[in-house]
């Protein structure tokens, strides 16, 4: 079965986070038929396979997991359609054929291959591999950015909950006080106004998520509540944006309200320097492409890893990143090829260079 052939099927299986039983399964069936060492579905559904032990040793991780909504999966010539198709299944297999090239053209070193799961919602699968594995040299994450494009950073996210409460009236004497829907859509119109059009990368950015009010068409309500989504560069500390965040809600909604902050990554940016990064943009220049590298406002499993383990990271993959998680996620499997092309090339080129 070629590359196209396996991205279609791993397409097929609708496998949103929290459903990843069937796609599991079904890249373990990979990994064996291509003689993987000895693949394991662990008890978080990620798929594990250790080859090798010798240098340099080298971690692969993409994701199995995708956004929740069903696509139609489509092939016509070079393009394949589907939930999936650009984040991150296509980056995923590239780093499964891609390594198995390498060993396959001689590769010595050790590679960790694995499909972590929960990558879109609660990271559970990269938490327990970091639990697990420990001692790689270098680690190549999975993710779209198109084969010429090496991402070597990302954001941090604060994902922090709002809530207030205020005193209730009836609908027809709103006047005599803000609600608490009132209080908290000025707080995130002053945010908003602040952080909501910042596109480069080394400023904060945040957007609303969810946002949660009212009970009863003729009251004001009592209770509100929003979910902030803030991203930020490495050179802003968490302690001074949540203290900014914080004079916010003191200056707007000033008593009666609480937040938390529900989920925390942190940024990061790889060591340009690393033989890591100098063998990506070898082998992509050997493979008749102009390498850059890319950084992007979102944040991924990468930032987990390089923030506990303190190793050089990258992120590396096939398609245009603008579609992921859009109703056209749509993957040229000339860029696949490619991308397999130029992991196999990078980690044989680790290991001549002796590093």
């Amino acid at each position: 079965m070629n590359a196209k052939d396996m991205l279609i099927e791993m397409l097929n299986i609708y496998s949103p986070s929290g459903k990843e039983e069937e796609i599991a399964k079904l890249i373990r069936e990979y990994m064996v038929n291509l003689d993987f060492q000895d693949p394991v579905i662990d008890d978080q559904l990620n798929v594990i396979s250790v080859n090798g032990n010798g240098s340099p040793s080298v971690f692969l991780c993409g994701h199995e997991d995708t956004v929740p909504g069903i696509l139609d999966v489509k092939s016509r010539g070079n393009l394949v359609y589907g939930r999936g198709a650009v984040d991150a299944k296509s980056s995923l297999l590239a780093l499964i054929l891609g390594a198995k090239k390498a060993m396959d053209n001689g590769f010595k070193g050790k590679i960790l291959v694995s499909a972590a799961s929960g990558e879109e919602s609660d990271s559970k699968g990269i938490n327990k591999i970091l639990k697990t594995y420990s001692g790689y040299d270098y680690a190549i994450f999975g993710e779209p950015g198109g084969s010429m494009n090496i991402t070597a950073g990302y954001k941090g996210r604060l994902l922090m909950k709002v809530e207030m409460k205020t005193g209730t009236h009836h609908a027809s004497s709103s006047w005599m006080e803000a609600n608490s829907i009132d209080l908290l859509m000025n707080l995130w119109i002053a945010i908003r106004d602040k952080y909501g059009s910042n596109k480069d990368f080394n400023s904060v950015t945040a957007g609303i998520t969810k946002f949660n009010g009212g009970q009863y068409d003729n009251m004001t309500p009592e209770y509100a509540s929003m979910y902030l989504d803030i991203r930020y560069p490495k050179s802003v500390s968490e302690e001074e944006l949540v203290n900014e965040m914080k004079s916010y809600m003191e200056n707007i909604l000033k008593e009666n309200y609480s937040y938390d902050i529900e989920s925390r990554t942190y940024p990061y940016i790889a060591d340009m320097k690393s033989p890591l990064v100098k063998s990506f943009k070898y082998s992509i220049s050997q493979n008749g492409m102009v390498p850059r590298l890319i950084f992007k406002s979102g944040s991924g499993d990468m930032n987990t890893l390089g923030y506990e383990w303190k190793i050089p990271a990258i992120t590396y993959g096939p398609g245009d990143t603008q579609l992921s998680h859009t109703q056209n996620e749509v993957i040229d499997v000339r860029d696949l090829y490619k991308s397999i092309d130029v992991i196999s090339d990078s980690l044989r080129f680790m290991e001549s260079q002796g590093v």
